[in-house]
């Protein structure tokens, strides 16, 4: 209920608003709101400061982008690398890498760390990614038509990104990308060596 509200909203929404509307206790719906981000269904903003304190939250429904261009393409080639390659996945990750360090070469000089030199081009790609530490959570896909189908080539594809960045900027880390660990999210556990 606390989520379709919130999707009929054509602005941000308070809590407070979503308590009145809904009916329920706004502990209550603090606690959903809370899930539905935590799940990525939602997306939250601060309010504009209007005294003292600090602003509240405002929520917004999390709309799935409309389709690259490339998805289909990407599809294509999925399927190719799929009934082609005795080692689909080990071949999608390499050309990943090598993607990875063309990006790398790209980008200007950055006295930034690694991780979030990999934070700046997972956005960059448009994962939309939400760094918590230990784990960077990636709230979109620019590929998920592609990944829904074939999640294991598509994300080798991205894990090589990852690798390929790091491994051109002469960085040494242990990376995990776990695809679809949450409704509308993956997951990437990036651990640089220090």
């Amino acid at each position: 209920m606390v989520l379709r509200m919130i999707e009929a909203q054509s602005a941000p929404v308070s809590t407070a608003a979503l308590a009145t509307a809904t009916g329920l206790h706004e502990n209550t719906v603090r606690g959903h709101l809370e899930q539905l981000f935590v799940d990525g269904y939602i997306g939250r903003q601060r309010e504009s400061a209007a005294g003292r304190g600090r602003p509240a939250w405002l929520w917004v429904a999390v709309r799935p982008d409309p389709e690259t261009p490339y998805a289909a393409l990407a599809g294509v080639l999925a399927d190719t690398l799929a009934h082609t390659e005795g080692d689909p996945v080990a071949r999608a990750r390499e050309a990943g890498r090598r993607w990875g360090s063309e990006i790398a070469a790209r980008r200007a000089a950055d006295p930034t760390t690694a991780r979030d030199t990999v934070v700046a081009v997972m956005r960059e790609q448009g994962f939309a990614p939400d760094d918590r530490g230990e784990d960077v959570i990636l709230r979109r896909c620019p590929l998920i038509q592609a990944a829904t189908k074939h999640p294991a080539i598509v994300c080798a594809v991205h894990q090589g990104m990852i690798d390929g960045v790091l491994a051109a900027n002469g960085e040494s880390a242990q990376t995990r990308l776990i695809p679809f660990s949450a409704p509308g999210q993956c997951t990437l556990q990036l651990q640089v060596a220090r």
